[in-house]
């Protein structure tokens, strides 16, 4: 995380969408300023672009990364970018046309919202029904979880930065899973970040998404995390509204655009 701070204009070293971003971008390539930036992270696979702040400024960066990407010492050079990008995440106002998303070889994916949490939230009465798992001894039955109610997810318990996981138990295995990671760390406050939300459709209604989240929130604060955050999707009011009154708020509203095979977010 050090290192992209030092790389970063000075309004966004406080970012706390960056600060708790994902791993991915912390050897990441910087250009911009106060009003806009851009972040290109190499990869096996192409780089990865975060652009945040001013519409008009995100879309100029975006356009000048292409428009040289095949000088060695650009944005997208230094990044490794051969023919095509992994993934590309912007401020959702701003619009990338066709000349950016071909050369990169994108087309939009989602639109979501980065939400995070400080506080402790509300005290669930489903809460008592939650309880931590081993990640590796019941993987099998978190993946079968997520499998069915969260399919779209790239979240798995097996992932190197892993906080932990929870469940809630059902009859016939586990209804409800969560997870998070550790995000953070250097100079940079210690995060949390809520993912893998999965709860199977005949428990519906129960509350049983709200206390599995308000366990993660309450793990995360009391281990000594800054903040808690999650990634949601746009049109998913439902989702937002619960997370509302555990404290989240919006602090990014963005867009994704992904390779034509993508089903879901990169990892």
């Amino acid at each position: 995380m050090t290192a992209v701070l030092d790389r970063l204009p000075a309004r966004w070293r406080a970012a706390r969408v960056l600060l708790g971003g994902d791993p991915r971008w912390y050897d990441a390539h910087v250009v911009g300023d106060d009003d806009a930036v851009l972040l290109a992270a190499p990869s096996g696979t192409g780089p990865s672009l975060f652009g945040l702040g001013d519409r008009r400024g995100v879309e100029r960066l975006v356009a000048a990364a292409v428009r040289d990407r095949a000088h060695p010492d650009s944005l997208l050079g230094r990044a490794g970018f051969v023919d095509r990008a992994r993934w590309m995440t912007v401020a959702r106002d701003a619009v990338p046309g066709p000349a950016v998303l071909g050369p990169l070889g994108l087309q939009p994916f989602s639109t979501w919202d980065w939400m995070a949490a400080d506080a402790l939230p509300p005290r669930h009465p489903a809460e008592v029904l939650v309880r931590p798992l081993d990640r590796h001894a019941e993987a099998d039955a978190i993946r079968a979880c997520l499998a069915v109610a969260n399919p779209r997810t790239s979240a798995g318990p097996d992932g190197p930065d892993e906080a932990g996981w929870w469940g809630v138990d059902g009859p016939d295995g586990l209804h409800g899973v969560v997870g998070a990671t550790v995000r953070g760390g250097g100079r940079a406050p210690t995060s949390w970040h809520v993912h893998g939300l999965a709860v199977l459709p005949q428990e519906s209604g129960r509350g049983l998404g709200t206390a599995l989240t308000a366990t993660v929130v309450r793990s995360a604060l009391a281990a000594g995390a800054e903040f808690v955050s999650l990634g949601l999707y746009a049109d998913n009011e439902r989702a937002r509204r619960v997370y509302e009154r555990l404290g989240f708020r919006t602090e990014l509203r963005a867009a994704s655009y992904g390779p034509p095979e993508a089903d879901r977010p990169a990892p």
